[in-house]
């Protein structure tokens, strides 16, 4: 079942974001089972929302790619992630 997930970025800036962007999607692709990926500013630092086709491709992803991207970003002290995931009712697209 796909889900959304919405990672609220406390602290994290869009100069962040161009630093772990490359590490998580090289060449600017989406990483395996990822369907969409918008970000951009949020009261309280960068918001990153993407939908995945599963929940498992999505918890791999992160604890095997996100997590220690962000980590080696070395904004670890400073950036809190808040993930959080949904099952997804309909995604329409052009």
């Amino acid at each position: 079942m796909a889900i959304v997930v919405v990672n609220e970025l406390a602290g994290a800036s869009q100069e962040f974001y161009d630093r772990v962007t490359p590490k998580v999607m090289p060449d600017g692709r989406l990483p395996d089972g990822c369907q969409l990926h918008i970000a951009g500013p949020s009261e309280n630092g960068w918001r990153v929302i993407t939908v995945w086709d599963s929940d498992e491709q999505f918890q791999g992803f992160r604890n095997g790619t996100l997590i220690p991207a962000i980590n080696e970003a070395g904004d670890g002290d400073r950036v809190s992630p808040n993930i959080a995931t949904n099952p997804v009712h309909k995604l329409i697209t052009k």
